[in-house]
């Protein structure tokens, strides 16, 4: 009967080294330490980004009497972080060999998320 193992801390791992694991019988692999990153990655570069505009509540690049308030809504590094994170994400799956599968077809774009149309910022 085959054996089913969990990879843990597989965190940092090569996707050689991660289809071996599948070959081995690998059906689960922790990741936890990527996905805090990702996250932190996320704010870094939104923080990056934005630096100037994030500096005072009014006064930026643009003019001395600009608001910045669009800048330093927590909601928008926040989900500069989650984006990240989706995007590592995905490259697990990627790496597992597990998109596709289960039946749950493609996903589609997500509506109801702050974006430049309802006054949120590119990201």
């Amino acid at each position: 009967k085959p054996m089913k193992f969990v990879f843990h801390g597989g965190s940092g791992s090569s996707p050689d080294d991660i289809q071996e694991a599948i070959g081995y019988g690998v059906i689960k692999m922790n990741i936890d330490t990527d996905t805090q990153w990702s996250y932190w990655e996320g704010i870094k570069e939104f923080e990056s980004k934005y630096h100037d505009f994030l500096q005072t509540q009014i006064g930026n690049p643009e003019g001395a009497d600009k608001p910045n308030k669009k800048y330093y809504d927590p909601r928008e590094c926040m989900r500069a972080a989650e984006l990240k994170t989706v995007e590592r994400l995905e490259q697990s799956f990627a790496d597992l060999r597990c998109q596709q599968i289960c039946g749950l077809g493609d996903v589609d774009e997500a509506e109801n998320v702050l974006g430049p149309r309802r006054g949120g910022l590119p990201v």
